[in-house]
C-alpha cells in the first residue's frame, strides 16, 4: 500500500510538474507570437510613414521613387499629401546617387500633364545647386496628373539649354532629341480618396495584428483548458 501511495504521488507530482511545463511553453509561445506580431508591425510602419532620405516625412500617398538611368534615385512627393484642387501645393524632389548620396549642380526641367494628354504647366531647364528641390503649384481641377523630371546628362554645354522649353510630348518618358534622363510619376487630386486610402491602409494593418493576437490567445486558452481537463 505504501509503495502505491508512493507511486500514485510520484504520478500525481510529474502531472503537475509536466503540465507547469508545458504552460510556460505555451506562454512562451503566446509571447513570441505577440513579439512577431509587433515586430512586423514595426516594419510595416517603418518602411511607409517614417522619415525617408532628405524628406522630413516620407508621405504615404502621392508619394513614389524611381531610378533614372544609371546614376540617379529619385523621390517625389506632394506636401500637403493630400493636396486639393485650387489650393496651394508644392511637388517636392530629392534626387541622389545611387548610393544615396547628394547630388549637386544639377540641370533639370519639370513638367505636368493632365490625364487628358494636356500639359498644364512647365519649369524650364534650370541648374540647381543641389538636388532637393521642390516647385510651388496649384492644380485647377481635381484628377489624375503625371509630373515629368527631366535631367539633362553632365556632357551636355548647359549654356545651350538653360531656360528653354522643349515641345509637349505624346509620349511623356520618351528621352529623344534630348540627351536627359526621364521619370513620370503620378499623382492624384482629390477631395476625399487620399484620408479614405490612408483609413483603409491602417485599418487593413490593425485588423490584421488583431486577427493574430485573438487567434494566438484562443490556442493558449484552449491548449491550457484541454491541460487542466486531461481525459
Amino acid at each position: 500500500m505504501k509503495h502505491y501511495a508512493l507511486t500514485s504521488f510520484s504520478v500525481k507530482n510529474l502531472y503537475n510538474v509536466k503540465r507547469t511545463t508545458t504552460a510556460a511553453k505555451n506562454l512562451r509561445s503566446c509571447f513570441a507570437i505577440v513579439f512577431l506580431i509587433f515586430s512586423i508591425y514595426s516594419l510595416i510602419t517603418s518602411t511607409f510613414f517614417t522619415a525617408y532620405a532628405h524628406f522630413v516625412h516620407f508621405a504615404s500617398y502621392n508619394s513614389s521613387g524611381m531610378g533614372i538611368g544609371n546614376k540617379y534615385y529619385v523621390l517625389q512627393q506632394l506636401e500637403p499629401e493630400y493636396a486639393k484642387s485650387n489650393e496651394s501645393s508644392k511637388i517636392m524632389f530629392s534626387i541622389q546617387d545611387k548610393n544615396g548620396k547628394d547630388v549637386y549642380d544639377v540641370t533639370v526641367m519639370v513638367e505636368i500633364y493632365s490625364i487628358n494628354g494636356e500639359r498644364v504647366f512647365v519649369f524650364p531647364w534650370t541648374t540647381l545647386e543641389t538636388g532637393d528641390f521642390d516647385i510651388p503649384f496649384e492644380f485647377a481641377n481635381n484628377g489624375n496628373y503625371q509630373i515629368v523630371l527631366s535631367i539633362l546628362n553632365e556632357d551636355i554645354a548647359r549654356n545651350k539649354i538653360i531656360n528653354t522649353v522643349p515641345p509637349p510630348r505624346t509620349i511623356l518618358n520618351d528621352s529623344g532629341n534630348c540627351n536627359c534622363e526621364r521619370a513620370v510619376f503620378n499623382v492624384s487630386i482629390t477631395e476625399t480618396f487620399g484620408l479614405i486610402s490612408t483609413v483603409a491602409l491602417y485599418g487593413t494593418i490593425f485588423g490584421a495584428i488583431i486577427i493574430l493576437a485573438a487567434t494566438s490567445i484562443w490556442i493558449f486558452k484552449s491548449r491550457r483548458k484541454s491541460r487542466s481537463n486531461p481525459v
